[in-house]
Protein backbone atom coordinates (compact mmCIF):
# COMPACT_ATOMS: atom_id res chain seq x y z
CA UNK A 1 0.00 0.00 0.00
CA UNK A 2 3.03 2.44 0.89
CA UNK A 3 4.33 1.99 -2.74
CA UNK A 4 1.90 2.66 -4.02
CA UNK A 5 1.35 5.91 -2.30
CA UNK A 6 4.83 6.80 -2.85
CA UNK A 7 4.04 5.55 -7.52
CA UNK A 8 1.07 8.05 -6.79
CA UNK A 9 2.86 10.73 -5.60
CA UNK A 10 5.81 10.27 -8.16
CA UNK A 11 2.69 10.12 -11.30
CA UNK A 12 1.38 12.99 -9.76
CA UNK A 13 4.65 15.29 -9.36
CA UNK A 14 5.64 13.98 -12.86
CA UNK A 15 2.66 15.23 -14.81
CA UNK A 16 2.70 18.55 -12.79
CA UNK A 17 6.24 19.16 -14.12
CA UNK A 18 5.41 17.61 -17.60
CA UNK A 19 2.40 20.32 -17.59
CA UNK A 20 4.40 23.01 -16.61
CA UNK A 21 7.13 22.22 -19.20
CA UNK A 22 4.82 21.93 -22.03
CA UNK A 23 3.00 25.54 -21.15
CA UNK A 24 6.11 27.13 -23.62
CA UNK A 25 5.88 24.58 -26.20
CA UNK A 26 1.97 25.37 -26.43
CA UNK A 27 2.56 29.26 -26.53
CA UNK A 28 5.06 28.48 -29.05
CA UNK A 29 2.58 26.66 -30.98
CA UNK A 30 -0.96 28.80 -30.18
CA UNK A 31 0.17 32.58 -30.44
CA UNK A 32 1.48 34.01 -33.55
CA UNK A 33 4.93 35.92 -33.76
CA UNK A 34 4.29 38.42 -36.24
CA UNK A 35 2.08 41.67 -35.64
CA UNK A 36 2.72 43.49 -32.63
CA UNK A 37 -0.67 42.58 -29.94
CA UNK A 38 -1.86 44.99 -28.00
CA UNK A 39 -2.90 43.75 -24.43
CA UNK A 40 -6.34 45.17 -23.63
CA UNK A 41 -6.02 44.20 -20.02
CA UNK A 42 -2.82 45.63 -19.39
CA UNK A 43 -3.03 48.44 -20.94
CA UNK A 44 0.18 48.12 -23.31
CA UNK A 45 1.64 46.68 -26.32
CA UNK A 46 2.86 43.04 -26.19
CA UNK A 47 7.23 42.22 -26.94
CA UNK A 48 7.56 42.52 -30.76
CA UNK A 49 8.97 39.24 -31.97
CA UNK A 50 13.47 40.17 -32.37
CA UNK A 51 15.17 40.06 -35.25
CA UNK A 52 17.42 37.42 -35.86
CA UNK A 53 20.78 38.38 -37.66
CA UNK A 54 24.42 37.31 -36.49
CA UNK A 55 25.00 40.59 -35.46
CA UNK A 56 21.67 39.73 -32.74
CA UNK A 57 22.64 36.60 -31.64
CA UNK A 58 26.01 37.72 -31.21
CA UNK A 59 25.62 40.41 -28.70
CA UNK A 60 22.35 38.09 -27.30
CA UNK A 61 19.72 40.25 -28.17
CA UNK A 62 18.04 38.20 -30.30
CA UNK A 63 17.74 35.95 -26.64
CA UNK A 64 16.66 39.25 -24.67
CA UNK A 65 14.37 39.78 -27.10
CA UNK A 66 12.75 36.22 -27.43
CA UNK A 67 12.45 35.89 -24.33
CA UNK A 68 10.48 39.25 -24.04
CA UNK A 69 8.29 37.47 -26.85
CA UNK A 70 7.72 34.83 -24.80
CA UNK A 71 7.10 36.08 -21.48
CA UNK A 72 4.20 37.92 -23.16
CA UNK A 73 2.99 35.06 -24.89
CA UNK A 74 2.79 32.78 -22.24
CA UNK A 75 -0.75 30.49 -22.47
CA UNK A 76 -2.29 32.06 -19.48
CA UNK A 77 -0.36 34.25 -18.86
CA UNK A 78 -3.00 36.88 -16.92
CA UNK A 79 -4.51 34.09 -15.05
CA UNK A 80 -0.60 33.30 -13.56
CA UNK A 81 0.39 36.70 -12.90
CA UNK A 82 -2.92 37.25 -10.72
CA UNK A 83 -1.85 33.69 -8.95
CA UNK A 84 1.48 35.13 -8.38
CA UNK A 85 -0.32 39.04 -7.08
CA UNK A 86 -2.56 37.32 -5.03
CA UNK A 87 0.19 34.57 -3.67
CA UNK A 88 1.85 38.20 -2.40
CA UNK A 89 -0.70 39.35 -1.19
CA UNK A 90 -0.96 36.28 0.91
CA UNK A 91 2.24 36.82 3.01
CA UNK A 92 1.22 40.84 3.16
CA UNK A 93 2.61 41.95 0.63
CA UNK A 94 1.04 45.70 0.18
CA UNK A 95 3.15 46.99 -2.61
CA UNK A 96 2.86 45.56 -6.44
CA UNK A 97 4.06 46.94 -9.42
CA UNK A 98 4.35 50.03 -8.07
CA UNK A 99 1.37 50.11 -6.88
CA UNK A 100 0.27 50.09 -2.99
CA UNK A 101 -2.77 47.90 -2.63
CA UNK A 102 -5.37 48.21 0.58
CA UNK A 103 -9.04 46.21 0.43
CA UNK A 104 -10.38 50.02 -0.55
CA UNK A 105 -7.95 51.28 -3.02
CA UNK A 106 -5.04 51.56 -5.23
CA UNK A 107 -2.59 53.71 -4.88
CA UNK A 108 0.15 54.92 -7.09
CA UNK A 109 3.65 54.59 -5.45
CA UNK A 110 5.76 57.86 -5.94
CA UNK A 111 8.82 57.74 -5.39
CA UNK A 112 11.30 60.85 -4.09
CA UNK A 113 11.12 63.56 -6.12
CA UNK A 114 14.40 64.66 -7.52
CA UNK A 115 14.21 68.84 -6.68
CA UNK A 116 17.14 69.55 -8.61
CA UNK A 117 14.59 68.42 -11.73
CA UNK A 118 11.59 70.18 -10.24
CA UNK A 119 13.44 73.22 -9.99
CA UNK A 120 14.64 73.11 -13.72
CA UNK A 121 10.72 73.00 -14.38
CA UNK A 122 9.69 75.39 -12.19
CA UNK A 123 12.35 78.05 -13.31
CA UNK A 124 10.88 77.01 -16.67
CA UNK A 125 6.98 78.00 -15.57
CA UNK A 126 8.47 81.18 -13.90
CA UNK A 127 10.37 82.02 -17.23
CA UNK A 128 6.90 81.48 -19.45
CA UNK A 129 5.41 84.01 -16.95
CA UNK A 130 7.88 86.64 -17.23
CA UNK A 131 7.71 86.38 -21.12
CA UNK A 132 3.76 86.64 -21.28
CA UNK A 133 3.21 89.52 -18.39
CA UNK A 134 0.46 90.41 -19.67
CA UNK A 135 -1.53 87.75 -19.36
CA UNK A 136 -2.39 86.01 -15.78
CA UNK A 137 -0.90 82.28 -15.55
CA UNK A 138 -2.33 80.19 -12.53
CA UNK A 139 -0.95 76.72 -11.50
CA UNK A 140 -3.37 73.73 -9.94
CA UNK A 141 -1.23 71.19 -8.91
CA UNK A 142 -3.82 68.36 -7.80
CA UNK A 143 -2.62 65.42 -5.57
CA UNK A 144 -2.99 61.56 -6.45
CA UNK A 145 -5.20 59.35 -4.28
CA UNK A 146 -1.78 58.85 -2.50
CA UNK A 147 -1.81 62.25 -1.06
CA UNK A 148 -5.17 62.34 0.01
CA UNK A 149 -5.24 58.41 1.84
CA UNK A 150 -1.55 57.84 2.53
CA UNK A 151 -3.18 57.39 6.16
CA UNK A 152 -4.56 54.10 5.07
CA UNK A 153 -1.22 52.54 4.77
CA UNK A 154 0.49 50.58 7.28
CA UNK A 155 3.15 52.51 9.02
CA UNK A 156 6.11 51.37 7.34
CA UNK A 157 5.43 51.84 3.86
CA UNK A 158 7.87 54.43 2.80
CA UNK A 159 5.55 57.56 1.74
CA UNK A 160 6.63 60.79 0.65
CA UNK A 161 4.37 63.57 1.33
CA UNK A 162 2.54 65.44 -1.59
CA UNK A 163 1.17 68.47 0.94
CA UNK A 164 5.14 69.74 1.41
CA UNK A 165 5.43 68.87 -2.36
CA UNK A 166 2.90 71.14 -3.68
CA UNK A 167 3.94 73.94 -0.85
CA UNK A 168 7.61 73.80 -1.89
CA UNK A 169 6.35 74.21 -5.60
CA UNK A 170 3.53 77.18 -5.23
CA UNK A 171 6.33 78.81 -2.79
CA UNK A 172 9.03 78.38 -5.80
CA UNK A 173 6.91 80.46 -8.44
CA UNK A 174 6.77 83.84 -8.68
CA UNK A 175 4.45 85.64 -11.45
CA UNK A 176 2.26 82.66 -11.02
CA UNK A 177 -1.47 81.86 -9.05
CA UNK A 178 -1.27 79.01 -7.29
CA UNK A 179 -4.87 77.02 -7.14
CA UNK A 180 -5.55 74.97 -3.98
CA UNK A 181 -7.06 71.91 -4.73
CA UNK A 182 -5.46 69.64 -2.03
CA UNK A 183 -7.69 71.46 1.31
CA UNK A 184 -11.07 70.52 -0.43
CA UNK A 185 -10.20 67.55 -1.77
CA UNK A 186 -9.08 66.35 1.75
CA UNK A 187 -12.03 68.03 2.89
CA UNK A 188 -14.35 65.51 0.74
CA UNK A 189 -12.00 62.69 1.08
CA UNK A 190 -14.89 60.25 2.40
CA UNK A 191 -16.58 60.63 -1.00
CA UNK A 192 -16.00 59.12 -4.55
CA UNK A 193 -13.46 61.69 -5.03
CA UNK A 194 -10.61 59.08 -6.94
CA UNK A 195 -10.95 56.14 -8.91
CA UNK A 196 -10.30 53.03 -6.88
CA UNK A 197 -8.48 51.01 -10.05
CA UNK A 198 -6.97 54.14 -11.60
CA UNK A 199 -4.73 57.10 -11.15
CA UNK A 200 -7.20 59.84 -12.06
CA UNK A 201 -9.67 61.86 -10.28
CA UNK A 202 -13.92 61.06 -11.05
CA UNK A 203 -16.01 63.37 -12.10
CA UNK A 204 -17.33 64.64 -8.39
CA UNK A 205 -13.24 65.04 -7.60
CA UNK A 206 -12.60 67.35 -10.85
CA UNK A 207 -15.97 69.06 -9.45
CA UNK A 208 -15.01 70.06 -6.38
CA UNK A 209 -11.16 71.15 -7.81
CA UNK A 210 -12.80 73.04 -10.47
CA UNK A 211 -15.71 75.40 -7.91
CA UNK A 212 -11.88 75.96 -5.77
CA UNK A 213 -10.39 76.73 -9.04
CA UNK A 214 -13.32 79.12 -10.85
CA UNK A 215 -13.05 81.83 -8.34
CA UNK A 216 -9.73 82.35 -8.41
CA UNK A 217 -9.58 82.37 -11.90
CA UNK A 218 -11.96 85.26 -11.78
CA UNK A 219 -15.07 83.02 -13.25
CA UNK A 220 -18.60 82.12 -10.91
CA UNK A 221 -18.80 77.96 -10.76
CA UNK A 222 -22.21 76.30 -11.52
CA UNK A 223 -24.15 74.57 -8.73
CA UNK A 224 -24.12 71.15 -7.90
CA UNK A 225 -27.89 71.66 -8.40
CA UNK A 226 -27.84 72.88 -12.13
CA UNK A 227 -26.36 69.44 -12.90
CA UNK A 228 -27.84 65.97 -13.85
CA UNK A 229 -25.12 63.16 -13.26
CA UNK A 230 -25.33 60.07 -15.05
CA UNK A 231 -23.72 56.75 -14.50
CA UNK A 232 -22.18 56.02 -18.23
CA UNK A 233 -19.83 52.96 -17.12
CA UNK A 234 -19.60 50.54 -14.19
CA UNK A 235 -16.92 48.18 -15.12
CA UNK A 236 -13.89 50.83 -15.32
CA UNK A 237 -10.64 49.03 -14.37
CA UNK A 238 -8.02 51.88 -14.74
CA UNK A 239 -4.21 52.06 -14.89
CA UNK A 240 -3.33 50.84 -11.62
CA UNK A 241 -5.92 47.94 -12.10
CA UNK A 242 -3.59 47.37 -15.15
CA UNK A 243 -0.17 47.23 -13.63
CA UNK A 244 -1.66 44.77 -10.86
CA UNK A 245 -4.77 42.69 -12.29
CA UNK A 246 -5.61 43.07 -8.76
CA UNK A 247 -8.86 41.97 -8.49
CA UNK A 248 -10.13 42.37 -4.73
CA UNK A 249 -10.68 46.10 -5.54
CA UNK A 250 -14.34 47.12 -6.74
CA UNK A 251 -14.49 48.25 -10.25
CA UNK A 252 -15.09 51.66 -10.57
CA UNK A 253 -18.18 53.47 -11.67
CA UNK A 254 -17.57 56.67 -14.35
CA UNK A 255 -20.35 59.55 -14.29
CA UNK A 256 -20.99 62.57 -16.31
CA UNK A 257 -22.72 65.48 -15.14
CA UNK A 258 -24.78 67.64 -18.03
CA UNK A 259 -26.46 71.06 -17.01
CA UNK A 260 -30.09 69.67 -16.16
CA UNK A 261 -31.05 72.78 -18.71
CA UNK A 262 -29.19 71.61 -21.66
CA UNK A 263 -25.42 71.98 -22.09
CA UNK A 264 -23.97 74.14 -25.00
CA UNK A 265 -22.66 72.41 -28.58
CA UNK A 266 -18.74 71.73 -28.47
CA UNK A 267 -16.86 70.95 -30.80
CA UNK A 268 -13.47 69.28 -29.80
CA UNK A 269 -10.66 69.47 -32.50
CA UNK A 270 -7.53 66.98 -31.69
CA UNK A 271 -4.59 68.34 -34.07
CA UNK A 272 -2.08 64.69 -33.48
CA UNK A 273 0.26 65.90 -36.17
CA UNK A 274 -0.43 65.71 -39.56
CA UNK A 275 -4.23 64.13 -38.76
CA UNK A 276 -6.63 66.89 -37.50
CA UNK A 277 -10.10 65.48 -36.20
CA UNK A 278 -13.43 67.13 -35.03
CA UNK A 279 -15.57 66.14 -32.84
CA UNK A 280 -19.07 66.97 -31.91
CA UNK A 281 -18.92 66.84 -28.12
CA UNK A 282 -16.42 66.28 -25.08
CA UNK A 283 -17.19 62.94 -24.31
CA UNK A 284 -16.19 60.10 -26.99
CA UNK A 285 -18.57 56.96 -26.22
CA UNK A 286 -16.85 54.35 -28.13
CA UNK A 287 -14.45 54.66 -25.07
CA UNK A 288 -16.96 53.04 -22.91
CA UNK A 289 -16.81 49.67 -25.43
CA UNK A 290 -13.12 49.29 -24.43
CA UNK A 291 -10.75 49.12 -21.57
CA UNK A 292 -9.06 52.68 -21.75
CA UNK A 293 -12.70 54.09 -20.42
CA UNK A 294 -11.20 57.27 -19.14
CA UNK A 295 -10.29 58.60 -22.71
CA UNK A 296 -14.06 58.96 -22.70
CA UNK A 297 -13.28 62.31 -21.52
CA UNK A 298 -12.13 64.40 -24.61
CA UNK A 299 -10.62 60.97 -25.71
CA UNK A 300 -6.77 60.10 -25.58
CA UNK A 301 -3.94 62.11 -24.84
CA UNK A 302 -3.04 64.49 -28.10
CA UNK A 303 -0.57 67.33 -28.59
CA UNK A 304 -3.27 70.18 -29.32
CA UNK A 305 -6.99 69.84 -28.29
CA UNK A 306 -9.32 73.04 -29.30
CA UNK A 307 -12.63 73.11 -27.35
CA UNK A 308 -15.54 75.67 -28.35
CA UNK A 309 -18.23 76.84 -26.96
CA UNK A 310 -21.09 77.94 -28.29
CA UNK A 311 -22.98 79.33 -25.18
CA UNK A 312 -20.26 79.58 -22.40
CA UNK A 313 -20.86 81.67 -19.64
CA UNK A 314 -18.23 83.99 -21.11
CA UNK A 315 -16.09 85.05 -24.32
CA UNK A 316 -13.34 84.17 -22.60
CA UNK A 317 -10.38 82.31 -24.20
CA UNK A 318 -8.39 79.83 -21.49
CA UNK A 319 -5.02 77.91 -22.60
CA UNK A 320 -4.48 74.82 -20.87
CA UNK A 321 -1.03 73.63 -20.06
CA UNK A 322 -1.47 69.84 -19.30
CA UNK A 323 -1.51 66.01 -18.09
CA UNK A 324 -4.83 63.69 -18.27
CA UNK A 325 -5.64 65.05 -14.71
CA UNK A 326 -7.47 67.90 -16.95
CA UNK A 327 -9.51 65.77 -19.02
CA UNK A 328 -12.58 65.20 -16.78
CA UNK A 329 -11.65 68.51 -15.54
CA UNK A 330 -11.95 70.58 -19.08
CA UNK A 331 -15.50 69.47 -19.18
CA UNK A 332 -16.78 72.03 -15.92
CA UNK A 333 -14.51 74.66 -17.32
CA UNK A 334 -16.28 74.82 -21.23
CA UNK A 335 -19.03 75.71 -19.38
CA UNK A 336 -17.57 79.25 -18.53
CA UNK A 337 -14.69 79.60 -21.09
CA UNK A 338 -16.00 80.03 -25.21
CA UNK A 339 -12.70 78.76 -25.86
CA UNK A 340 -10.14 76.56 -24.67
CA UNK A 341 -6.61 74.78 -25.83
CA UNK A 342 -5.34 71.87 -24.36
CA UNK A 343 -1.73 71.50 -24.75
CA UNK A 344 0.40 68.71 -23.69
CA UNK A 345 4.05 69.33 -23.60
CA UNK A 346 4.65 65.39 -23.42
CA UNK A 347 3.99 65.72 -27.39
CA UNK A 348 5.35 69.35 -28.58
CA UNK A 349 8.85 68.97 -30.39
CA UNK A 350 8.68 72.35 -31.26
CA UNK A 351 8.43 76.11 -29.69
CA UNK A 352 4.72 76.76 -28.85
CA UNK A 353 4.85 79.96 -30.20
CA UNK A 354 4.46 77.95 -33.84
CA UNK A 355 1.21 76.45 -32.52
CA UNK A 356 -0.43 79.78 -31.01
CA UNK A 357 -0.14 83.03 -29.53
CA UNK A 358 -0.36 83.38 -26.05
CA UNK A 359 -1.63 87.15 -25.71
CA UNK A 360 -4.84 85.80 -27.41
CA UNK A 361 -6.02 84.10 -24.25
CA UNK A 362 -7.16 85.64 -21.36
CA UNK A 363 -5.71 83.29 -18.80
CA UNK A 364 -3.02 80.47 -18.56
CA UNK A 365 -3.82 77.30 -16.11
CA UNK A 366 -1.20 74.57 -15.63
CA UNK A 367 -3.38 71.87 -14.63
CA UNK A 368 -0.71 68.36 -13.32
CA UNK A 369 -1.04 66.20 -11.12
CA UNK A 370 1.83 65.74 -8.51
CA UNK A 371 3.36 62.27 -9.72
CA UNK A 372 3.63 63.68 -13.65
CA UNK A 373 4.55 67.02 -12.30
CA UNK A 374 7.76 65.51 -10.33
CA UNK A 375 8.40 63.02 -13.24
CA UNK A 376 8.21 64.92 -16.49
CA UNK A 377 10.16 67.28 -18.40
CA UNK A 378 7.82 68.34 -20.84
CA UNK A 379 7.60 71.94 -19.73
CA UNK A 380 11.30 72.42 -20.06
CA UNK A 381 10.68 73.00 -23.73
CA UNK A 382 8.55 75.98 -22.85
CA UNK A 383 12.20 77.72 -22.90
CA UNK A 384 12.33 76.43 -26.70
CA UNK A 385 13.22 78.97 -29.53
CA UNK A 386 12.50 81.77 -27.02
Amino acid sequence: MKSMNNLHKKLSAAFFFAFIGLIPVISLIVMPKEAVVFSEIENRYLARFPQLSVETVLNNEFMKGFEDWADDRVVGRVEWIKLRNNLELALNKTEISGVFITDERLMQIWAKPDYDSIDKTLNAVNSFAERHSETPVYFMLAPTSLGIYADTLPPSAPVNSQRDFIKYCYEYLAEVTPIDVATPLEEHREHYIYYRTDHHMTSLGSYISYTAAAPILGERPLEMGRFNIENVSNSFLGTLYSLTLNDRVTPDVISVYTLSDGDPAVTVTKNDGPEVEAHPGLYFEEFLEVKDKYSYFLGPNSPLVEITSDSATTEKRLLLFKDSYAHSLVPFLAKNYKHITMVDMRYINSSYRRLFNVEDYDAVLFVYNVITFSEDTGLLKLNAGR
